[in-house]
């Protein structure tokens, strides 16, 4: 899933940017999460990961630019878009903060819209799917089977009696048919570790490690079995070691 983050103190040109956005990633059928903030404060506060970040240059709480570098030096790998009703600042944003593009006010749908699909283009990242089967949302609506791009995946926690598994995304829970030893097995390639018995955490989501605690980046403190401790550390060094 596409993180998003659009920051405008301006409530309608808020409003406006982002319903441009969902427009636009509806009908690409791309799965994505869209968060407006009017303050900068709640912003830096609240995200816990940015992939594309919409933001307006002139804003009374921050100047936009310079929210562009804090946000850079906690996710690098941001793609930042500016909208401004002053020209002149547009360069600034290129040049000081890195920006992908800049577009001015108000935001036209269709110059937005070639923005997005050139940022998509440049994310390298290939997507990796995999289907699940006898698949429930957190509304019981049941699905033959889903796909679901790992990376979106946080965790699995295994509900033993009934031979399923939660599916933990950052702001869904869905559950599916599983065999949690073949589950384990067949997603080790792909980073995700056992924790501790009926726990399956994706690498990629770990901000840090304390004591026997693993804090995601979305919040949640999972426990790692203390026998798993010292070979769960090892697993995620050899990690941070491959993606540095």
């Amino acid at each position: 899933m596409i993180e998003i983050v659009v920051c405008d103190d301006n409530i309608e040109d808020l409003g406006h940017a982002t319903d441009i956005l969902n427009g636009i990633f509806e009908n690409k059928s791309i799965l994505c999460n869209i968060r407006a903030y009017l303050s900068v404060r709640e912003m830096l506060s609240a995200v816990q990961k940015i992939d594309i970040g919409i933001l307006d240059i002139a804003m009374k709480e921050y100047n936009g630019i310079e929210v562009g570098r804090k946000i850079r030096e906690k996710f690098p790998n941001v793609k930042l878009i500016y909208i401004t009703s002053f020209e002149e600042y547009c360069m600034r944003a290129i040049n000081e903060a890195h920006a992908f593009s800049f577009l001015c006010k108000p935001l036209d749908r269709y110059k937005l819209q070639v923005q997005i699909k050139e940022l998509l283009d440049n994310f390298s990242e290939p997507v990796v799917e995999k289907e699940f089967y006898k698949v429930t949302d957190s509304q019981k609506k049941e699905y033959p089977s889903m796909k679901f791009n790992l990376k979106d995946i946080l965790y699995f926690e295994y509900i033993k009696r009934q031979r399923r598994a939660s599916i933990v995304l950052t702001d869904k829970i869905y559950e599916c048919e599983c065999v949690f030893e073949r589950l384990a097995e067949e997603l080790k390639p792909y980073d995700f570790v056992v924790n501790c018995r009926g726990n399956l955490v994706n690498l990629m989501h770990v901000q840090r490690i304390k004591g026997h605690i693993v804090y995601l980046d979305n919040g949640k403190e999972l426990v790692i079995a203390q026998k798993r401790v010292v070979e769960f550390r090892t697993q995620m060094n050899e990690f941070l070691q491959r993606n540095s």
